[in-house]
């Protein structure tokens, strides 16, 4: 019984460590994804703007031109 209660403490201790490694690695692979593909984010915002700036534009003329 003793050794049957030490190899499970001793699986489970593995398995934790493992789950410990996986995790550590998504986290660093989320990181350098975003490090990576920063600049994307940056040119989506200044997209978004512009076409904002451009819907308001097109409402004012609109509206002037009414």
């Amino acid at each position: 019984m003793a050794k049957d209660r030490a190899s499970r403490r001793a699986q489970l201790r593995r398995q934790t460590a493992e789950q410990a490694n996986a995790t550590d690695s998504k986290r660093e692979g989320k990181q350098a994804f975003a490090q990576e593909y920063a600049y994307v984010l940056k040119d989506l915002r200044r997209v978004f703007a512009l076409a904002a700036i451009m819907f308001v534009l097109l409402i004012i003329l609109n509206i002037a031109l009414l």
